[in-house]
Parts: structure tokens; C-alpha cells; sequence
């Protein structure tokens, strides 16, 4: 099957879980809940006008659960049944949604979901075959059964990532998901003081359950993969399943993290391009001159690059802690893929552009030394 000639109307939920503009937070919640999805696209007057998942819940999780559906909702990408599966796969790595309406003449006639496209990685054998250990995130951040599920918060949020894992003495124990977290953050029944007739006023009227421990709350039989394993056995595992993120383990321990990111980063991987993809998340609203700053930085950095190994993605995440008056420090995780190689770099700084020009050339540093290492296998194999 060749992946470049799919497009969207084949793989798309026909009949999808979907929110009128008129419904409230407490009812959307409930719709992701009920139906195990991760994001409900908005409808008003039958036509599509944004999209609620629960990344979005926790990003506004001050609001009143009975606060429209119109408060919390996302834009989304456009997309119609011709849209070819690659194509569709770029648009929301691009925008950072899970999924999207699906079009036809106007009209919404389908959904497509970063699941419904990975489950097609399990009939390409180009994809399918690749190894996780060549694709995993290495030596992922964890937290500990004994922290607060308010850490566990604060670093899905940081790190964008929709489950962690949990990890005792180096081995995977458990996982805490974006539903677990849901789950402690919305309850009517803590947030109603005693004997009180009024519904809860708001996702976030207790802090005091956001001081329990992860343990109480964590999945303890976390779905995993080895590191020998290929992304068919993960792609079907996500699927069978409906998971965002599968954890690597080496006898017990963890070793790695495989997200959907990481599985569409393979697919827009085959699109034929003539400059590097790049997507940069985690900053948040800014001024639109850093964007222009940041975007001119990496271009340049990767025009020094393709001298040494052609580069066709490269995906950068800002996460910020340590704030200190207007000022907060900047951590960066980034990774190039370029036509031989996969790269992983960070840095941190209190300057997000000179932390961006300084992880660049850490990562121009790695190229270079990876260049130089095949330049020399080939002297030795010529000789």
C-alpha cells in the first residue's frame, strides 16, 4: 500500500462524537469521559466551529463547568475527503490538535484523528519494519508514585506530553494519564461542600486533591513495548487500545517513551519537500517578533547543517520554569530528523533566543561528528 495515495474519506470516523457550541464544559467532559476519545469537535447550526480536548480543559481549568462549550474550544485545520492522509498528518503536527473535522461540500461527514492515521502504519512496510529504539525519546522525565499529582500537572503541561510515566527504583510502575488527571481535577462530588444543594462552581475549587499522591491514582499495568520492537506492533497497540503514548522497558525498566508525535513524525517523513519541516511548541502567546527571531535563527542553523546531512523535520519544544520576576528560564528539547540520522539536543538559559542559538549549535556540533565518523568509515572500507 502506498501511503501517498490514502486519502482522508478513507480512514475518517464517520460518525463522531461531536459538542454543540450551546453545551458547557461539565457536558464535554463527560462526552470525553463516556466515549474514551481525547478531543469532540464544536458544532454550531451543523457546521463545524472548533474543536475541545482535554489538553484545552487543563489549559483553562479556572473556568466554571458551566461555561459554554464556545469559551474552551481550539481552532482546527481545514481538511476535506480529498485530503491526502500526509497531508493531513502535516496539518496537525502543524496546529497541535489531535484530530479534525472532515468536510465534504461544507458539510462535516467525518473526523480524522491522529489514531486513524497511525493505524495505517501497520500496512506500510517502509514504516512498519523501522525498530523503536530508533525512534523512541531516550531517557524520558518520569515522576515517582510518591509525588503529588500536582508535579505530575506541571510536567504534562511543560513537556506537552498527554500521560508519564511512573517510575520506582529505575523500574516503569505505573502511568498517569491526562484522564487520570481529569479525574482528581473535576469531581462534583469533592468540589460540593458538605450538604451544600449547588452544583461545583469549577474544575479547580479544591487544591487540596491535587496534593494527592500519584500512586492513588496511576494505572499501574502501563502498556509497553522493547526497544526491538517495530512501530507495527506499536501502531496496533495505540489503536487496539486507544493510547496517546506507549512506554520502552528493558526488563522492567524504562528506557524510552514512543508518542503519536512521534509515529506521524515518520508518515510526514515520506512527503517529498523541498525545505525542512519545522514545528515549534511550548511558548505559548508571545510577541510575534520572537517567533520571526526564533524561526530566522533555525533557518539559518539548518542551512549549516544541509552542507553536512540533508534535514527534513525538526521539532522543538519550550518548556519555562524558575520565574523570576518578568523574567523565567527556558528549557529547550529539540529533534532533527535528516535523511541518514535522528538527532536529540537540549538546552537551557534565561535568554529563549540565545537558548535556541546555543542548543542549534550543539546540534550542528552532533552532525558534524556524525558526518565525520561515515566519512572515515569509508576511507577505511576504500583502503
Amino acid at each position: 500500500m502506498r501511503m501517498e495515495d490514502i486519502v482522508v474519506g478513507e480512514v475518517m470516523t464517520k460518525s463522531p462524537v461531536t459538542a454543540d457550541i450551546g453545551d458547557t464544559v461539565s457536558d464535554v467532559m463527560a462526552m470525553l469521559k463516556r466515549y474514551r476519545v481525547r478531543e469532540v469537535p464544536v458544532l454550531k447550526d451543523g457546521l463545524t466551529v472548533g474543536l475541545i480536548s482535554y489538553s484545552s480543559l487543563i489549559q483553562r481549568r479556572s473556568l466554571s463547568l458551566s461555561a459554554k462549550a464556545e469559551n474552551i474550544m481550539l481552532p482546527v485545520p481545514k481538511m476535506d475527503v480529498r485530503t491526502p492522509v500526509l497531508k493531513a498528518a502535516e496539518l496537525l503536527m502543524a496546529t497541535g490538535v489531535g484530530g479534525a473535522p472532515v468536510r465534504k461540500r461544507g458539510k462535516m461527514v467525518g473526523f480524522v484523528s491522529r489514531s486513524d492515521l497511525i493505524g495505517l502504519i501497520m500496512d506500510v512496510e517502509e514504516l512498519s519494519s523501522r525498530k523503536v529504539d530508533e525512534v523512541m525519546t531516550k531517557n524520558p522525565l518520569h515522576v515517582s508514585p510518591d509525588d503529588l499529582v500536582r508535579s505530575g500537572q506541571i510536567m504534562m503541561e511543560n513537556l506537552d506530553e498527554e500521560a508519564l510515566p511512573v517510575v520506582k527504583s529505575g523500574n516503569l510502575v505505573g502511568v498517569i494519564g491526562m484522564s487520570e488527571l481529569m479525574n482528581v481535577m473535576w469531581s462534583s462530588k469533592a468540589d460540593r461542600p458538605p450538604r451544600s444543594p449547588k452544583p461545583p462552581r469549577q474544575v479547580f475549587d479544591s487544591r487540596s486533591r491535587m496534593k494527592i499522591q500519584i500512586s492513588s491514582v496511576m494505572t499501574r499495568t502501563p502498556v509497553c513495548v522493547s526497544p526491538q520492537d517495530d512501530l507495527g506492533t506499536v501502531a496496533k497497540k495505540m489503536v487496539k487500545n486507544h493510547l496517546s503514548t506507549i512506554f520502552v522497558t528493558d526488563d522492567k525498566k524504562l528506557v524510552g517513551v514512543i508518542d503519536q508525535t512521534d509515529l506521524l513524525e515518520q508518515m510526514i517523513g515520506l512527503i517529498e519537500r523541498e525545505q525542512v519541516f519545522v514545528q515549534i511548541s511550548g511558548i505559548g502567546f508571545r510577541d510575534p517578533d520572537i517567533y520571526d527571531s526564533m524561526y530566522s535563527i533555525i533557518g539559518r542553523g539548518m542551512k549549516r547543517m544541509a552542507k553536512m546531512e540533508t534535514p527534513k523535520l525538526f521539532f522543538m519544544h519550550v518548556s519555562e520554569y524558575d520565574t523570576d520576576g518578568l523574567q523565567s528560564k527556558c528549557s529547550i528539547g529539540a529533534r532533527l530528523t535528516t535523511a541518514h540520522s535522528m538527532y536529540y539536543v537540549s538546552a537551557s538559559g534565561w535568554d529563549l533566543l540565545k537558548t535556541t542559538s546555543d542548543m542549534l549549535e550543539t546540534l550542528e556540533g552532533k552532525v558534524r561528528t556524525k558526518k565525520d565518523k561515515r566519512v572515515g568509515n569509508r576511507r577505511k572500507r576504500s583502503s
